[in-house]
């Protein structure tokens, strides 16, 4: 049995339409659209994401270089019991890692420049402060590390 859902142009019969169960050209064409802009602002997020990586990455470095840095102070004010004359710091060269997609290792970042003040607090202690700075995408970056630092000298 036939049931007629309209009348058609065709010599005045009846037809049938059946409920369809793809998609239509237009459908799927919007959805390939709405797929390209998601995608193309999740890849766009990508870099941005990793430039935050790797900034992170230095920073935990210059951290580490200040901490290095105040060891050898602290040994020398331990020995010689003063905060003058304090020793050079050590060259610690900034590791840029590897790049993510490549695999290949990015240029030389240079060395980390550090410098200490230690000012005394009472008779053989002192409060001694390391400043790091590097350069990183054309800005000059810095860190500070703060240590108390008790002298045993002469005991």
């Amino acid at each position: 049995m036939k049931t007629a859902l309209g009348s058609g142009s065709h010599g005045g019969e009846s037809f049938c339409r059946t409920s369809g169960r793809g998609f239509t050209l237009i459908e799927v064409m919007i959805s390939m659209v709405v797929l390209l802009i998601v995608s193309a602002s999740v890849f766009a997020a990508v870099p941005a994401t990793l430039g935050f990586g790797s900034e992170s990455q230095i920073r935990m470095q210059a951290v580490g270089a200040a901490q290095d840095y105040l060891d050898v102070i602290r040994q020398y004010i331990k020995t010689n019991g003063v905060a003058s004359d304090l020793p050079p710091a050590p060259i610690i060269p900034i590791d840029p890692g590897a790049s993510l997609f490549s695999g290949s290792t990015r240029p030389s970042l240079g060395d980390f420049d550090e410098s200490a003040i230690c000012t005394a607090r009472s008779f053989l202690s002192f409060d001694c402060v390391v400043t790091v700075t590097w350069h990183e995408n054309g800005a000059v970056r810095s860190e500070h590390v703060e240590s108390y630092i008790v002298s045993q000298a002469g005991f």
